[in-house]
């Protein structure tokens, strides 16, 4: 069996406003943590002999501002206890302001072969409202230093910010493409959990761009991107050539995915559990040597076909015909069946090669659609 790794690191420099967790350095339990960590990868790796690991993932608070040597002593723990693919696809995430030489060097041994970097803007008077500790200038030479290293790097934007305009946003996502990223995660700023930035909104909405205007904005970056090559293959992702997340890729396929950490979540065997999201009760429990988990549950048949089809919906291959017409059959929801014929007749929703898929304009629309079937 085949698997994607997630690897939960909380430490964090700062904490932005537009952050929908509220995040703490936890730098006074760092020590614990890692053992932790290591006790947590063990337990797992013990239910997980048959496992091939395909893809490994460094997420977090971001793993580039963990202590020096953290992600490079972590996947060598990784390697020691699982069977890991040679051709693995390892992610780490990063902040513009941590990509130093020396960080770049110790990736590269340690064998990253991916990074994920939180550029978000490249308008310092966007950067400085929200409270981002890098520049414009520093985000521009972290690409360039990851490119140059031969790392296969993910551009993170987000739409929707304070002092953003549509042409400064459309701007830095054709900036970023023309410096060789290869792959762009563009996110649109969520205000029912950026409660400090819905306010700010609320008293100062002339600093935003209105919800039409973002809608727009939207459509006309995913028509530019789609004329440089990029394939918009996930509500939130655009790649061209070879550079889809290949371990992304496996949440939306529900595919198995381990996971350890703070928070962490994983998929196997038809089972999803999440780990506790307190430091205090997480460390606690594997040094009595037993898994953090908070929740586990086993899906039942009605909630793996509900969440088959959410989590097709989020990609551009779709949802097979079979599995949503089905579903809508069984569901007992009147409505829904003329929610999909509406779908399909205002080009929300196309059918194509046996699948429905979400057009660019559904993809905008993805929180209307997918909100029916949860």
């Amino acid at each position: 069996m085949s698997a994607g790794l997630y690897l939960h690191l909380p430490f964090c420099a700062h904490h932005c406003p537009y952050c929908p967790f509220t995040i703490s350095t936890h730098f006074e339990w760092e020590d614990r943590y890692f053992r932790a960590l290591a006790t947590e990868l063990e337990l797992v790796a013990a239910g997980a002999e048959d496992v091939a690991v395909e893809t490994v993932y460094f997420g977090g608070g971001t793993p580039s501002s963990s202590r020096p040597g953290a992600v490079a002593g972590l996947l060598a723990g990784v390697r020691r206890r699982f069977a890991v693919d040679s051709g693995a696809e390892v992610t780490a995430e990063a902040n513009p302001d941590d990509v130093t030489p020396i960080l770049i060097e110790e990736w590269v041994e340690a064998g990253v072969t991916r990074v994920s970097l939180g550029v978000q803007s490249l308008e310092d008077a966007v950067l400085r409202a929200v409270e981002r500790t890098h520049t414009a200038a520093i985000a521009r030479e972290a690409l360039d230093r990851l490119l140059a290293a031969g790392f296969d790097v993910s551009a993170d934007l987000i739409l929707g910010l304070p002092e953003q305009s549509a042409e400064s946003f459309l701007s830095d996502a054709g900036e970023l493409s023309e410096a060789g990223a290869p792959h762009l995660s563009i996110y649109m700023l969520e205000l029912d959990q950026a409660l400090a930035m819905a306010k700010d909104r609320a008293l100062a909405p002339e600093r935003y761009l209105t919800d039409d205007a973002q809608a727009e904005t939207y459509l006309e970056l995913s028509r530019r991107l789609a004329a440089r090559g990029y394939r918009h293959y996930e509500v939130s992702s655009w790649a061209r050539g070879g550079s889809l997340a290949r371990h992304n890729q496996k949440y939306w396929r529900r595919e198995t995915t381990l996971a350890v950490g703070l928070g962490a979540h994983e998929f196997s065997g038809g089972v999803r559990r999440a780990n506790t999201r307190s430091m205090a009760a997480y460390v606690e429990a594997l040094e009595a040597g037993r898994r953090p988990t908070q929740t586990e549950q086993r899906l039942d048949p009605a909630e793996e076909a509900r969440e088959r089809i959410v989590l097709a919906a989020r990609t551009d291959e779709g949802i097979p015909e079979r599995d949503l017409e089905e579903y809508v059959a069984d569901s007992g929801d009147r409505e829904l069946s003329a929610d999909l014929r509406r779908w399909v007749e205002g080009g929300i929703l196309e059918h194509r090669d046996g699948r429905y898929a979400l057009t660019e304009r559904g993809f905008l629309m993805s929180n209307e659609v997918l909100c029916r079937f949860v």
